[in-house]
């Protein structure tokens, strides 16, 4: 059972940053656009993020040292994204933070809205 220790457990989940090193962690050495493609799969077409939207947040993850990537030489500006240690425990703790809002007030309320 979770409990929520302050407003600050309310804040939003970065959904975009969870599902990126969640789908680096399965398939390493993915490229953005193959991440575009996997979420849009992983979410059968429902969403489809901007190529900015998904390098922004790369860089960002990058940056503090939740991924690392390297320059493919296939000729074309490719870069191959992989999870680090840190982005790892940085997953883990995302997940954790999601699965205490679904179970201390999302399925709660969903119950709330839905009865009569």
């Amino acid at each position: 059972m979770f409990e929520i220790a302050s407003s600050e457990d309310l804040e939003p989940v970065p959904v975009v940053r969870v599902l990126l090193l969640a789908l680096i962690r399965k398939s390493p050495e993915s490229s953005g656009y193959d991440l575009m493609k996997a979420i849009s799969d992983f979410t059968n077409g429902t969403i489809n993020l901007s190529s900015g939207t998904v390098y922004t947040t790369l860089r960002r993850l990058e940056k503090n040292g939740s991924v690392n990537s390297s320059r493919e030489n296939t000729g074309r500006r490719r870069r191959a994204y992989n999870i680090t240690e840190q982005g790892d425990s940085d997953l883990l703790q995302l997940v954790t933070q999601i699965e205490k809002r679904v179970e201390v007030l999302l399925n709660p309320l969903i119950k709330f809205v839905s009865d009569p």
